[in-house]
């Protein structure tokens, strides 16, 4: 099983760490672009790492980006001086950006008995391992098992901090590994015996920096307000996303003064996922990208004005000055996807809870096939429907979900056929949604009884 022995070798810009000329090494709370981050007088560094495939056992080091390392000085150093790795792999496995950028390393490595394999597209441990390695990168200057406040302020600080750390985590009975039968193949594989490289003369650097180095910068959100926060515990800096509250300012706990606050983005979030059309067509229809959608949603990125008013009107959210937040003002055709997405669009469309749901089957005929209709019946608010997929997991939850759920209610053939078109309407573009909903209720304005909508 652990022969032939493999080493996955990845290189890429550091994500979460970056060199200061006064905080020294800085981490970042989230990812920045490396234009942005030289507004904050950043500069970044180049990551090297090692894994070893299949097991918990990585080794890496860091120089700034003006001064690369030959990638064959850093394989030899970490199979010389990195206790976990075993010496050399018999296999070396690299993405096909090294591979380009360094075409003689497949010659270099072969000289000393290693087989240089290039992952395909569809590789995932070694992008997995990258991952890895980046996320946990950012914890390096964090002090270790007793140890006392890490060195900072120093690219080489940083290396010194990243092999005590690859030291610490393949001591015994410090792998924090869950896995019994992981831990069970690291201690096999710490028992092989080291293969140490044969000593080789070193020529300049032997590969090309590329924009590949940073290729994760593309998926990142428009940059948002940064600070910077001295931990005082440990004694490093992080560029913390936000804006830096003012120590003079003191807290209240009064509930009313942290009414006010801007949960548009969450609210958006349920709604597209309800929505019957797709994201990409809600986005299309509000004016805005795919990505820039779900950097809303999330919460990574805020909108322009107008495209968030634009996002705001087609999807029936409306700000509440009596609730000091925004609410779902619907009325809204929704589609059960996910049942987290379904609830929270409910209680947030019924004020918690305060509703009467009930699916509607027609009094003679057949009912659709396809589909299940969910009349969401609140009270003193405008109605809004569910369509649920028959036979769907979600479906049979639903009397879970819509709090005080009411069963089965029978109503007239005409009033079911006119429900079924008007979710048809509905569900041809994300803009028909509301308007198709507010046209249904014009035509039943007289089923209103004592604050709550009574179907026929």
């Amino acid at each position: 099983m652990l022969s032939p022995r493999e080493h996955h070798f990845y290189v890429a810009i550091a994500k979460f760490l970056f060199l200061h000329p006064e905080h020294g090494i800085v981490s970042v709370g989230d990812p920045i672009k490396i234009k942005d981050a030289e507004r904050y007088g950043l500069s970044p560094l180049i990551l090297y790492g090692i894994t070893v495939a299949g097991l918990p056992i990585r080794w890496m080091t860091f120089t700034s980006v003006d001064q690369p390392r030959a990638f064959r000085d850093v394989l030899l150093e970490a199979w010389r001086n990195a206790e976990g790795l075993r010496g050399q792999p018999d296999i070396l496995r690299i993405n096909r950006h090294l591979a380009a950028a360094s075409p003689a390393l497949v010659r270099d490595m072969a000289k000393i008995g290693i087989q240089v394999e290039v992952a395909d597209a569809k590789e995932k441990s070694l992008p997995a391992s990258l991952r890895s390695a980046q996320d946990s990168s950012r914890w390096l200057l964090r002090k270790h098992d007793g140890d006392a406040r890490p060195l900072t302020g120093s690219t080489q600080a940083l290396c010194r901090c990243a092999q005590v750390d690859h030291d610490f985590r393949v001591r015994e009975d410090h792998r924090g590994v869950n896995s019994r039968a992981v831990e069970a193949r690291i201690r096999q594989w710490l028992t092989l015996p080291v293969q140490v490289p044969v000593p080789t003369a070193t020529g300049g650097l032997d590969w090309k920096p590329g924009p590949w180095l940073s290729s994760w910068e593309t998926s990142l959100p428009p940059d948002q307000p940064r600070y910077f926060n001295l931990d005082g515990f440990d004694g490093s800096t992080w560029l913390l996303t936000g804006e830096k509250t003012p120590e003079d300012i003191v807290e209240d706990d009064d509930f009313w003064d942290d009414i006010d606050y801007d949960n548009a983005s969450e609210i958006a979030k349920n709604l597209v996922a309800c929505w019957p059309n797709p994201p990409a067509k809600v986005a299309e229809c509000a004016g805005i990208t795919l990505r820039e959608l779900q950097w809303f949603t999330s919460g990574k990125a805020s909108l322009d004005r107008h495209a968030r008013f634009a996002l705001e009107d087609l999807l029936g959210i409306e700000f509440d000055e009596r609730m000091g937040r925004y609410v779902e003002a619907g009325p809204y055709v929704l589609v059960a996807h996910k049942p987290l997405a379904i609830k929270e669009v409910y209680e947030g469309i019924s004020g918690g809870g305060d509703a009467r749901p009930c699916e509607i089957v027609p009094r003679q005929g057949a009912a659709d096939p396809s589909w299940r209709y969910i009349l969401i019946n609140t009270y003193g608010e405008p109605p809004s429907l569910v369509m649920a997929p028959r036979g769907a997991n979600i479906t049979e939850r639903l009397p879970e979900l819509l709090m005080n759920y009411d069963g089965i209610r029978p109503v007239a053939p005409e009033f079911y056929r006119d429900v079924v078109s008007t979710c048809a309407r509905a569900c041809r573009e994300p803009a028909a949604n509301v308007r198709e909903m507010k046209s249904f209720l014009k035509r039943y304005e007289e089923h209103w009884v004592d604050c709550s909508w009574q179907p026929e």
